[in-house]
């Protein structure tokens, strides 16, 4: 594994088939920056674009994808029903906000 030593959050709130474009970018940020972390954090109504009923998202090595769980909740969406790959936060807001305050690249898809 790489020395990542920049963490960059890309923020998925409107749209599900912004969640594939998303990875698409933290492909692009990765491939061109061997120190970048990238955190996909999804909430809103793009949260449906990360459960099992959406197409598969398939992230790279240096970035992951996580949901809101607060997000889930009041969506009514069931945490069994995520992608198997897609981890979650408390909070989106609470993770972006942490991230920024540690020095966090933020970027809004």
């Amino acid at each position: 594994m790489t020395n990542r030593t920049h963490q960059v959050i890309l923020h998925v709130s409107d749209k599900a088939e912004d969640v594939p474009r998303a990875v698409a970018a933290a492909e692009t940020l990765t491939q061109n920056n061997s120190e970048l972390d990238v955190r996909i954090i999804v909430n809103g109504t793009a949260l449906n674009g990360v459960t099992d009923s959406a197409e598969q998202v398939s992230p790279g090595e240096a970035t992951t994808i996580e949901a809101c769980e607060l997000g889930m909740q009041r969506r009514n969406l069931p945490l069994e029903t995520l992608q198997s790959n897609v981890p979650t936060v408390p909070s989106s807001i609470l993770a972006i906000v942490e991230a920024q305050l540690a020095g966090a690249a933020y970027v809004r898809i």
